[in-house]
């Protein structure tokens, strides 16, 4: 991708914006996160027509109390939260929650095994309309921006996302500072993913999460220049306790960073266009 770099302020001159995201997941029938607990201890891997009912409800602790505990956590604080499709069909009223608290609701692919590089345009182009049209169905307002399973868009994905109205995306991983990427279709906002979550960091013990974390802003605010702080947190990860506990300490200490924007993608997507308009680089 080519790249056109352009300064950024925050609002009100603060030094670092913080972006938090949480993410409610589901996955197909069939299919299970694999690094749950007896998933990754004993993998039922070669098991033909087993379903490993472990994982799939250690996975829906996100949608029956994760979400709920977070949701206390977070209070005031704006938050992204990635939704997959097949968790506003299940579970509707967990979605209208995180609406009403006036957190942004983001397109998470239908499930978690629905990853758009391995789709055809086509059916990308399918998953896409279909996401964004159960979020817009159960909350009343359309999603603006989209976080891809893993990460892990395909070569299509900027285009695909611009064609549908979006305006930003959460799939890519390489600059520190948001970019503007110029679709056939116009503008979209590249916001990085945070190279830390829950998930793989979380195993080194809630302190050191926590303590990575609050480290992290205070470089951050230290460094020249202005900078992102991103904390990624799962629902069904650390939406438990005592991991969520460390998520609120966290959090405490950015309400006590004074010089920090707590935003959501979309705020932190339409400051960047309004500042950079459509410069920006080439899928």
């Amino acid at each position: 991708m080519r790249a056109t770099r352009a300064e950024i302020e925050w609002p009100g001159g603060r030094k670092v914006a913080a972006l938090v995201t949480v993410a409610v997941e589901l996955w197909s029938p069939g299919h299970w996160p694999a690094y749950a607990p007896m998933a990754a201890a004993w993998p039922l891997s070669g098991t033909s027509g087993i379903d490993d009912t472990h994982s799939t409800s250690w996975a829906d602790y996100g949608v029956t109390t994760g979400i709920w505990r977070l949701l206390d956590i977070l209070g005031d604080l704006p938050a992204t939260v990635g939704v997959n499709g097949l968790v506003a069909e299940r579970h509707p009223e967990a979605v209208m929650a995180v609406h009403e608290a006036g957190h942004e609701i983001a397109a998470h692919s239908w499930a978690q095994d629905v990853v758009p590089a391995r789709l055809d345009a086509d059916a990308e182009r399918a998953n896409i309309r279909r996401c964004t049209d159960i979020l817009r169905r159960v909350t009343g307002v359309r999603p603006t921006g989209w976080m891809s399973p893993r990460a892990t868009g395909s070569r299509h994905t900027a285009d695909l996302l611009a064609e549908a109205g979006y305006r930003w995306t959460g799939d890519h991983s390489d600059h520190d500072l948001p970019q503007v990427l110029s679709t056939a279709h116009g503008p979209l906002v590249s916001l990085m993913h945070s190279d830390h979550s829950d998930v793989r960091d979380a195993a080194a013990g809630p302190y050191v999460y926590r303590d990575l974390h609050r480290e992290l802003l205070d470089q951050l605010l230290a460094a020249p220049g202005p900078g992102v702080f991103r904390l990624t947190v799962h629902a069904h990860v650390a939406g438990r306790p005592p991991l969520a506990g460390m998520v609120g300490q966290i959090l405490d200490h950015l309400r006590e960073s004074g010089d920090v924007w707590v935003a959501t993608h979309a705020q932190a997507a339409e400051h960047v266009l309004t500042h950079q308009g459509s410069q920006g680089r080439t899928p």
